[in-house]
């Protein structure tokens, strides 16, 4: 018997496949969300010795070595989901930040906009590369860039919200048409 543990299982090749990596990763965003930093770490850690390709979990791994102030390993981590996804905007979008951090701004303005290329209209990179056009002397420029994030996180936002009401009112429908069915049953037995 080959062995692996619970929370994996092997395909026909003999590839050994994870289980329980996404919840995993759901589990890391949370405690990120959180800021239970060490928590998180722990897990994405555990993510990519599981499964190394797993670039969300590189690039949310990078964004708490970030928060640790621990730039170089961020730095690291973001480059490393790039290698495993290079069309994954996100990890562009924070080596930017990181640049931006360190003073290379040149070398931030190139990752917002490969992540821009990657993502056009993402938000946080839009936001960040008007901060920096703002930062370097071109108001203007700057401005705009971060109207039009401003715009593109509403519009995002906003379809989020416009869905779940949309659900809300179904789910209103369903629980009166529920109460009229419950009432009628009531009457019809207590004739």
């Amino acid at each position: 018997m080959i062995g692996y543990n619970r929370d994996q299982q092997q395909d026909e090749s003999g590839e050994i496949l994870t289980l329980r990596t996404d919840e995993l990763y759901e589990e890391a965003l949370i405690l990120l969300e959180k800021w239970d930093l060490k928590k998180a770490e722990d897990i994405l850690l555990n993510i990519v010795d599981i499964s190394p390709q797993h670039a969300k979990a590189w690039n949310k791994l990078g964004v708490v070595f970030a928060r640790k102030n621990d730039l170089r390993q961020a730095e690291d981590c973001f480059n490393q989901a790039i290698e495993m996804d290079s069309t994954f905007a996100s990890p562009y979008s924070n080596l930017g930040n990181i640049y931006a951090e360190r003073g290379w701004s040149e070398r931030a303005r190139k990752a917002y906009e490969q992540a821009l290329i990657l993502d056009p209209g993402n938000p946080a990179a839009t936001h960040n590369l008007g901060i920096l056009y703002r930062k370097s002397g071109d108001i203007g420029k700057g401005i705009d860039l971060m109207k039009q994030a401003h715009r593109t996180e509403r519009s995002r936002f906003g379809h989020k919200r416009s869905t779940k009401s949309e659900y809300s009112k179904v789910s209103k429908v369903r629980w009166i048409i529920m109460a009229i069915v419950a009432l009628l049953v009531f009457y019809f037995l207590n004739r």
